[in-house]
């Protein structure tokens, strides 16, 4: 059973998608803890749907409905042609297309408070609708730029070194950390709220999640090719953000975690001179497991 209006929500769009009679929208699945829909597409890393307030001008008053996607490399996109698509289709909503992230919101209230009208069929019925058609024009369109780049990793004749995989898979670290965010241990105390969160004029977060015991949020920084003091500068922005727009008001604090392939002795000394700020480590790692097959052998 739904545990919220949300939930409640998201799982008639769930059910909505996979009617639908498009193989695409068919692979919709419902995430509960993180109060999410999310949709596979062979040239986006992730496709989620979520309730938020509003993207464009951080107005934390205004609640919208927000289908965020981020392309994988060698997708292209033509945002003029996908805007004149968007305006000849007549769907509405406010779309934004940026150098990794695309998402498309749809304004359905006001106030802080404010709670889907899920009790109201039309209303539901108007807001699933708006997500699949934007959702069949999105992958419509990423479908008719399909420019796939790829690469080996042997190095080129110039005599240029080969591709480092670990520094290529770092770059999917988040996508990995929000999809299997239900199995990991350290996560579970931990309330998803979403992926790269607006701060206003700041940037994005890259995690935001809330701590399940005492309603303090939790910023999750990924460190990749940042540097000690910049990745810390970085989180304690957002934390200041978050801190003034969310905390604050809501009565509770504020914590931040950079999640790092290596503590270097700058990154650790720069962390402890912040105690609300932890340092977690990770591994990338490819397991190969043999199979068994059976071998029949016959003699004359």
């Amino acid at each position: 059973m739904p545990g919220s209006w949300q939930e409640d929500f998201l799982e008639r769009l769930v059910e909505s998608s996979k009617r639908a009679g498009d193989p695409r929208l068919a692979t919709a699945a419902l995430h509960r803890r993180k109060k999410t829909a999310s949709y596979q597409h062979p040239q986006l890393r992730w496709v989620e749907c979520l309730f938020d307030t509003n993207r464009i001008n951080g107005n934390p008053e205004s609640q919208v409905f927000v289908i965020e996607c981020a392309p994988r490399r060698g997708t292209e996109l033509d945002e003029s042609r996908l805007r004149q698509q968007f305006s000849t289709a007549g769907l509405g909503g406010d779309l934004r297309v940026e150098e990794e992230l695309l998402f498309v919101q749809y304004r359905w209230g006001f106030g802080r408070d404010a709670s889907f009208p899920v009790s109201d069929a039309r209303r539901v019925e108007e807001v699933s609708s708006w997500t699949t058609a934007v959702l069949r024009l999105l992958f419509d369109h990423l479908e008719a730029n399909c420019r796939v780049l790829v690469a080996t990793n042997r190095g080129d004749p110039d005599g240029s070194p080969p591709q480092d995989y670990a520094v290529a898979l770092e770059q999917y670290l988040e996508d990995l950390l929000v999809s299997q965010w239900d199995s990991l241990s350290w996560a579970q105390g931990f309330q998803y709220l979403g992926r790269q969160v607006v701060c206003g004029d700041l940037g994005r977060i890259d995690i935001l999640a809330k701590d399940r015991s005492t309603g303090d949020y939790v910023v999750i920084e990924l460190k990749r090719q940042q540097g000690d003091d910049e990745v810390v500068g970085q989180l304690c922005r957002y934390m200041g953000w978050i801190l003034e727009h969310r905390a604050l008001p809501a009565g509770v604090g504020v914590r931040g975690i950079i999640v790092a392939h290596q503590v270097t002795p700058g990154l650790r000394a720069a962390a402890l001179a912040h105690p609300d700020v932890e340092l977690y480590t990770y591994e990338l790692t490819v397991a190969l497991q043999p199979v068994s097959l059976p071998r029949h052998l016959t003699t004359d």
